[in-house]
């Protein structure tokens, strides 16, 4: 007989659905020796993607001037102060009382989710969507209310989302969500969402408070431009801006990010924060003022490197059989539309890396209005998407003869 001493809460706990097929990947390559290319990997690969020299050094003479003891735990006075004017130049006036400096951005979605959601609170949550989020809201006793992003850009369906901000239908019953939350450029499709005014006029109409993701803000190809609904009339106090330096700045192993929010939020994070992992290293901390302070010539060139492996990629895909890959606005991500192959997503994702050794991820992970679609990252060397793109020309080459004969066999079948 097995007993277990685990909480009620954790009932729902399964490992992150997005890095399923990147588990896949590796148990093949242990087990049967497969070289498989990672085009799942929400991170950077190859040499060309390193954080910029000054940043390398900022952090390592932090360590040899020992800032390695605890700091204050809403962060270092002087980068607060650099995050608070990156903020008010994007158009959100921003104290430095108003920023916490978090152990990435996933920190800060979760401490602030589990200090803002209460047990039957409602969450709109898009879909697709980000995983984490849906995760701890359900661990705090929340309900999450699915709102549709449709079309080829995944826009949000403003009609649908006032129903659902209004309380209206059975989902909601009656009770106004506390919570919405967006992400701008979008996870998994990397668009950057319109009508953030009218979203905002929603918001406050309805009484909703914002948790806006923007950890891709710094990538965005031109003519696109990064907005924050924070910057909106009246949305500075009911939103909680999470950024990172993790991908915008080539950092992601320095898991550093921020949140910036009213001081009364922000103070309640704050003791979240203390009392879970106590502050961010100095060290890291000053590597990130110098990343955020210092020259920029490096984000503008890497970014510039990743708008070439964009085209890039996008151009590949759109001439196989069966692929649709709209141009995203920013992130290292595309997300194509598949159904020409009339696989779904997660029997697409399982056949490409059992069959060509290339991992990607079922557009399912994102909710299920990711059917349909996969998730690619093009944040690699030129010679690994080369290699990674001949190997899905020959996958979707080979679904599409084998499509090609079944309706031509169909007849024969009929006739006989």
């Amino acid at each position: 007989m097995t007993t277990t001493h685990l909480s009620d809460r954790t009932r729902h706990f399964v490992l992150p659905k997005q890095w399923a097929s990147m588990r896949t990947a590796e148990t093949l390559e242990k087990e049967c020796g497969k070289q498989i290319i990672h085009f799942e990997k929400g991170d950077f690969q190859g040499e060309e993607f390193m954080p910029a020299p000054h940043v390398m050094e900022a952090c390592e003479r932090g360590l040899r001037d020992g800032f390695v003891r605890y700091v204050p735990g809403p962060g270092l006075p002087e980068l607060r102060d650099a995050i608070a004017g990156e903020i008010t130049r994007k158009g959100r006036p921003t104290r430095r009382e108003e920023v916490l400096v978090t152990m990435g951005a996933k920190h800060a979605l979760t401490q602030a989710l589990l200090s803002v959601v209460d047990e039957g609170d409602s969450v709109v949550f898009p879909n697709p969507g980000y995983p984490p989020d849906e995760f701890w809201i359900t661990y705090a006793g929340g309900r999450v209310l699915h709102a549709p992003l449709r079309g080829a850009r995944f826009e949000w369906d403003l009609d649908a989302l006032e129903r659902l901000l209004s309380g209206a239908g059975a989902a909601a019953h009656g009770r106004k969500p506390k919570l919405l939350i967006i992400n701008t450029p979008q996870r998994p499709n990397g668009m950057v969402v319109g009508h953030l005014d009218r979203i905002a006029r929603l918001c406050q109409r309805h009484g909703t408070l914002v948790l806006s993701d923007e950890i891709f803000s710094k990538r965005v190809y031109p003519p696109s431009q990064h907005r924050t609904i924070a910057a909106e009339p009246g949305m500075a106090e009911r939103t909680i801006l999470v950024d990172t330096f993790s991908k915008t700045l080539i950092m992601t192993g320095f898991r550093i990010g921020w949140s910036v929010a009213s001081a009364e939020i922000t103070t309640a994070l704050d003791i979240f924060q203390q009392n879970s992992v106590t502050n961010v290293p100095a060290f890291v901390q000053l590597a990130a003022l110098a990343a955020i302070t210092g020259p920029q010539d490096h984000n503008h060139q890497t970014t510039a490197l990743l708008e070439r492996k964009r085209d890039k990629v996008c151009a590949a895909l759109n001439a196989m059989p069966g692929v649709e890959c709209p141009i995203p606005d920013g992130s290292f991500y595309v997300f194509p539309d598949i159904r020409g192959t009339g696989m779904t997503a997660q029997a697409l994702a399982d056949y490409l890396v059992g069959e060509h050794s290339v991992a990607v991820v079922a557009g399912t992970a994102f909710g299920s209005l990711g059917e349909g679609h996969i998730r690619l990252t093009y944040a690699a060397p030129d010679e690994v998407l080369e290699a990674g793109l001949e190997r899905l020309r020959n996958a979707f080459s080979c679904i599409a003869n084998r499509r090609r004969a079944a309706d031509h066999d169909e007849p024969s079948a009929q006739v006989r």
